[in-house]
């Protein structure tokens, strides 16, 4: 029987670890206990040159590069152990120390033992036929080491003693009438036996057989689940998470160059639940242990104390100290200058109460100019959760053919605890002023499916009107009345409802703007508090439509920018952009993890997060050319 499980991938990658902690003595792979673990570490080959390298995570999700994702070892000690093929790593049978395992081109095995995960020490490797894919398990009695024989597509093995020196020769361990790339092997105590994940190089699939003993006899099994392989072999990785039944499952994603995990059950006969694994540069074959706090804080410690001989220097981002999110820029007539209004950051859950300005008049020196609006001014709400402004200027005019300028008006749209007030003042620097003493919109009031967040004002240059945007899993819009606190009747309507937002890869964070009669729409994809957070874009011939020669516009494949893990900048999104007066020279500001400790921070990189600029550059048909972040 045949079983399909649906993960858009293109190699085949599963593996298991040991689910709970289980004597020495026992057979089986060896861990920590349940209650001692604190984080997980993943040892993988680096994209930065196939060597060997460690990322941590205290959720077994949102992982960070030690030491930037470089070689855990020197220049100067690479030697064998610098261009790898795959990376096992587990904890010594007796539970004291450490054992890496690297498979290298050419078929070269080396063995290392570590007490302290740091620094390694060589031992002598087995006298075995050149192997890939090699990984160790303690069965009660010694290690096995199990690996792919090159030019066979079998998997062999031989057993180590507790000083890992070979006590055996090698042997085949099945020999069934299908090639087989690489196999993980894992005890299960719940069934007092061993499963094998075995990549089937017949077709684009795994199979999963059990036995009694390491040794086999593996019977063939009959259960076939297919992922798509695309190039090269399975890549194997497994952890066990905290509180969590079943396991996580590794591979390697060859389509995006991600590494993701996927569930299984107790019985290793159900896959499901792809996702990503984030933080990490060009994370590739591996695999993963438990950490306790003295292990994990020890890491941590030392990654940090190197990091700053790996990791390159900020030059010109972020563009001002402490930490704002979400900005708005604004250029404005009155004064000849650029302003910037973010979120506060720094809070955990965004707990913000104020709203601050930043002026510059070269676009790169900016001067705070203090607090703008406090929401604990306000007489509505409860008067905190101060996120994602948006700001226009309007012209006041002396006469009624709007010949002649007298003066400037702002108009602050800004989020209040899910709702979206307004205040108004005569500068941009401000004091802005709450005009309504109640929200203008609220999710119960207009019956929105989501929290009413993210505003974003426009002005068509073509017609004059004034639209307001919002919306967070939809997006919505209505025009803006002639005083400009409150919305045309009529006009309010869905532009991407909630049931299409994976066709939009739309959250949060829409942005508007015109350039030669077209309409830009612009979002953040992903929640904030991910890594992968980032824009995407379509194109429009309307302002209130997204409709582009007659059809529905279509969501453009080009990202606008994204996170860059070999600078180690993470988090890009929820940005405005601006046009440089009298010209074409467009730049987009947006928000990033706080470099380097945001990513170190997990989901929590996303209270933390630093304001940036770069040049945003069009084709000459119109697109918008890749932004790559910079330093």
């Amino acid at each position: 029987m045949k079983y399909i499980l649906k993960i858009p991938v293109m190699a085949a990658a599963l593996a298991f670890a040991a689910s709970t902690s289980v004597s020495f003595a026992q057979n089986g792979n060896y861990s920590i206990p349940e209650d001692e673990v604190y984080g997980y570490m993943f040892a993988h080959k680096s994209a930065h040159g196939q060597w060997p390298a460690f990322a941590t995570s205290p959720d077994a999700i949102h992982f960070h590069d030690m030491l930037c994702g470089d070689s855990i070892f020197s220049q100067d000690d690479k030697g064998p152990k610098g261009v790898v093929t795959n990376v096992f790593l587990c904890r010594r049978a007796e539970g004291k120390g450490y054992v890496m395992v690297t498979s290298e081109i050419g078929g070269t095995m080396v063995l290392q033992t570590s007490e302290d995960l740091i620094s390694w020490k060589t031992v002598a490797s087995p006298k075995i036929s050149p192997a890939s894919d090699a990984k160790l398990i303690w069965d009660g009695s010694s290690y096995v080491l199990y690996f792919n024989k090159l030019g066979t597509d079998s998997i062999w093995f031989c057993r180590l003693d507790r000083s890992l020196s070979q006590t055996g020769d090698e042997a085949q361990l099945f020999g069934w009438d299908i090639p087989v790339g690489s196999v993980d092997i894992t005890w299960m105590p719940e069934d007092g036996r061993y499963a094998m994940v075995v990549d089937d190089l017949s077709q684009s699939g795994f199979m999963v057989a059990f036995s009694q003993s390491v040794e086999g006899p593996w019977a063939k099994p009959s259960q076939s689940f297919d992922v798509e392989r695309g190039n090269g072999t399975g890549s194997y990785a497994s952890l066990k998470v905290k509180e969590q039944k079943g396991w996580q499952f590794g591979y390697v994603d060859h389509t995006t160059g991600g590494y993701r995990l996927c569930s299984s059950d107790e019985g290793m006969t159900r896959f499901y639940g792809a996702k990503n694994i984030e933080g990490l540069y060009g994370p590739d074959k591996g695999s993963f242990i438990t950490l306790n706090q003295q292990e994990y804080e020890r890491l941590q410690k030392w990654s940090d104390a190197e990091e700053p001989k790996h990791l390159a220097p900020n030059v010109k981002n972020p563009i001002f100290p402490n930490l704002h999110a979400d900005p708005e820029v604004l250029y404005s007539e009155k004064t000849g200058k650029f302003y910037i209004y973010p979120t506060t950051d720094g809070a955990y859950g965004w707990h913000s109460f104020d709203f601050h300005c930043l002026s510059s008049e070269d676009f790169k020196t900016w001067k705070d100019e203090g607090v703008i609006l406090d929401l604990r001014d306000l007489t509505w709400g409860d008067r905190e959760y101060a996120w994602a402004p948006c700001i226009i200027e309007r012209p006041v005019y002396k006469n009624a053919k709007h010949t002649k300028i007298k003066g400037y008006k702002y108009y602050f749209y800004f989020v209040h605890h899910g709702t979206i007030g307004v205040a108004v003042a005569d500068r941009p620097e401000g004091p802005f002023k709450d005009v309504l003493g109640k929200a203008l919109l609220t999710q119960e009031e207009i019956n929105a499916p989501n929290q009413i967040i993210d505003p974003d004002v426009f002005q068509d240059p073509k017609t004059g009107k004034y639209y307001l945007y919002w919306g967070n899993s939809y997006l919505w819009m209505a025009e803006l009345a002639d005083d400009m606190i409150s919305l045309v009747p009529g006009t309010m309507h869905e532009l991407i409802p909630r049931s299409k937002i994976g066709e939009y890869h739309y959250l949060e964070g829409s942005y508007v703007f015109e350039r030669n009669g077209l309409y830009y729409f612009m979002w953040s994809e992903n929640i904030t508090r991910s890594s992968y957070y980032r824009v995407r874009y379509l194109i429009s011939d309307s302002p209130t439509e997204l409709v582009r020669n007659g059809k529905p516009a279509k969501v453009e494949e080009t990202i606008v920018i994204q996170q860059d893990p070999s600078l180690q900048i993470f988090g890009t999104g929820h940005h405005s952009v601006i046009c440089m007066p009298g010209t074409d020279e467009w730049y987009i500001v947006y928000h990033r993890f706080t470099r380097p400790e945001g990513v170190k921070m997990g989901l929590s990189g996303g209270y933390n997060r630093e304001v940036c600029i770069d040049r945003m550059e069009f084709n000459p048909d119109g697109t918008i050319i890749p932004v790559h972040p910079s330093l």
